[in-house]
């Protein structure tokens, strides 16, 4: 098994009667696959970034392995055509 990380998203739709497709209502789920196999889902909801893009961010606070802890975080934003 290589040693690195694997990250696999999913996006879930939190539907509402009156709106249901504003981007407040999205939120993505990020599957961190580490080398021993073991997954951490992390929740990403939606945020709007410094530079006026839209995506999904989520601070890791900790994250424990082989008695090592980590942090970090992950970001994706919406790719947007260069003018």
């Amino acid at each position: 098994m290589r040693d690195d990380f694997i990250l696999t998203s999913k996006i879930f739709f939190a539907m509402s009667e009156e709106n249901k497709e504003s981007p407040k209502n999205k939120i993505v789920f990020v599957t961190l696959k580490m080398p021993d196999g073991k997954e951490h889902e992390i929740p990403l909801p939606p945020k709007v970034f410094s530079s006026g893009r839209e995506g999904f961010y989520a601070q890791i606070p900790a994250l424990v392995y082989e008695n090592e802890v980590y942090g970090g975080q992950i970001q994706v934003w919406k790719k947007t055509p260069k003018e």
